[in-house]
Formats: C-alpha cells, sequence, structure tokens
C-alpha cells in the first residue's frame, strides 16, 4: 500500500550552467495524475519552481523520469538560496541567523554546510 503522506515520484529538471552546459536535478513529488506532479523538496538549483507548486511533467521514456515542462499552479511557497561565510557551526553567527529565521516559519535543506536552501511559506 503506498503511502499517501510519503512522496512517490522524482521530476527531473534540466538546470542550464553559465556555460551553456546542461545538469540533472530530481525532485520529489506526489503524482497527481494528468503528469501533474506537486512538489515536495526544496530545489538546490532548478530555479522558478517552490516547494509545493504543481507542475506539468510528462513521462519522457528515454530519461526514465517525468520531466518538468512547465509550472501549472505556483503554491506561494519562495525558494531563496544562501551561501553561509562563515559556514554553519553551532553558535557561529550563521547557524543564528539560519535559527533565527526557522523560528519565523522558514524551512530549509542544506547541500552542505555552506550552501542552504531556504522555503520561504506563502505568510
Amino acid at each position: 500500500m503506498t503511502d499517501l503522506n510519503e512522496p512517490s515520484a522524482k521530476v527531473l529538471f534540466r538546470v542550464t550552467n553559465e556555460d551553456g552546459s546542461t545538469e540533472v536535478e530530481t525532485l520529489w513529488a506526489f503524482a497527481l495524475g494528468d503528469s501533474r506532479y506537486k512538489i515536495d523538496n526544496l530545489p538546490f538549483f532548478a530555479y522558478g519552481v517552490s516547494l509545493h507548486d504543481i507542475v506539468h511533467a510528462p513521462l519522457n521514456t528515454v530519461e526514465g523520469f517525468a520531466t518538468f515542462e512547465r509550472v501549472v499552479s505556483k503554491s506561494g511557497n519562495r525558494t531563496i538560496r544562501v551561501i553561509f561565510e562563515p559556514a554553519l557551526a553551532d553558535d557561529n553567527d550563521s547557524h543564528k541567523i539560519l535559527s533565527g529565521l526557522v523560528a519565523l516559519g522558514v524551512e530549509y535543506e542544506g547541500a552542505n554546510r555552506s550552501y542552504v536552501v531556504l522555503n520561504l511559506p506563502p505568510r
């Protein structure tokens, strides 16, 4: 039985680098049917999409993933990427700033101790 509280799919996003090359980021999502997915994690590199946005992503049989084409509806969440200097460490200024944001309702995921993605909720 599928747990309806856990995302069940991955959506592939192509991310264009400054030099024109592309990389891939996959985000967890809930499959809604009709090639629509509700994004369920924060994007580290894919721009133009945020937590809980509904996206149109048809299955790409070559890639083996649903592949992002467009945002169907925005959730109201906003994604912000932050590079902390100094890197996050217990009780340093960067950690205090992040803790203050969390106290205001901001969620985050960290790629490492310096690069963190923030989700600003609609409120």
